[in-house]
């Protein structure tokens, strides 16, 4: 990462509430449909800082080309490592971003990904929600792909906000501490909010458009086995893995999605690759997905 950046505080739009932070890595064909958003927000943000993860596609020139004309946008470009770290260089990048703004006073900070497109009022509807649950420490709109003309929605269970576009309430963030550095962070910062009382939601009401399909960036089988791979470190249950992975042939392409899944769970048990969550959260999420199931909850692993 990049030593020692300061944030020039006096830039910032004092009126906004929050503070978004995104990982972007060669985006040109989507990050400017994702500013324009921004900008078009009915609730804008107080800054918005754009962490450039070595980006050789020429998307970088036009996050700086915006940084002129709004100087709450704040572009920083770290050095390229050649390669797409998914997962952990997102979880990492995150981190970095959030230490940069430690010190500064704001309600709440958004991570958001830089191929989308949101409504106006995505953050003043989010917002709003914040305001009406005091417990409430993640929620994001529900995502959804154009295929063949119509809108198709990403499958999130109603406790699990979207990692594309979310927003934190930020005391509550502190709280749970960094982002683990692991692919399924998405999944473990969900565990330690719920395992403290505070709620997670994925609004249906409020839809945002994301323009790369979930899972694809590398793509679509190296994305259905990460599935497989992810649920593996993130400690679920294996029998609600089992009915997923199997409830996934339903959607394109089908029974091949429900096998890269399970040769991704199957691969990482086998590699025994480590865990990404706390024994205290391995539980409360095989509780959770029992629970979900019908069954009893567990008093041990």
């Amino acid at each position: 990462m990049t030593d020692n950046v300061e944030i020039n505080k006096s830039l910032f739009n004092e009126a906004g509430r929050y503070i978004i932070v995104t990982a972007m890595r060669n985006e040109i064909n989507t990050v400017e449909t994702t500013i324009r958003s921004v900008l078009s927000q009915t609730e804008p943000p107080k800054a918005w800082i754009i962490l450039d993860d070595g980006s050789t596609d020429g998307s970088t020139d036009i996050v700086n080309n915006y940084a002129i004309q709004y100087p709450w946008i704040i572009s920083i470009a770290l050095p390229d490592r050649g390669f797409d770290l998914v997962g952990k260089g997102v979880a990492d990048l995150l981190n970095y971003g959030f230490n940069l703004i430690a010190d500064i006073d704001v309600e709440f900070v958004s991570k958001l990904d830089a191929d989308l497109y949101l409504a106006q009022d995505y953050f003043e509807y989010l917002l709003a929600e914040m305001d009406n649950n005091p417990l409430l420490g993640i929620i994001s709109g529900h995502p959804y792909i154009m295929k063949n003309g119509r809108k198709v929605f990403e499958r999130h269970s109603s406790y699990f906000p979207s990692g594309t576009a979310r927003l934190y309430r930020y005391r509550f963030l502190q709280e749970i501490g960094p982002f683990v550095s692991s692919l399924g962070w998405d999944t473990v910062d969900i565990l330690r909010m719920r395992i403290r009382g505070y709620t997670t939601k994925v609004s249906t009401t409020l839809y945002v458009h994301h323009i790369r399909p979930m899972g694809t960036r590398q793509g679509h089988f190296d994305g259905m086995t990460r599935d497989g791979r992810n649920n593996y470190i993130t400690g679920y249950y294996r029998l609600f893995f089992l009915l997923r992975a199997l409830y996934s042939a339903r959607y394109f392409p089908f029974i091949v999605r429900t096998v890269c899944m399970l040769y991704g769970y199957a691969r990482a048990e086998r590699l025994k690759l480590p865990l990404a969550v706390s024994d205290e959260e391995h539980l409360y999420h095989i509780n959770l997905q029992r629970n979900r199931l019908g069954l009893r909850s567990r008093d041990k692993l």
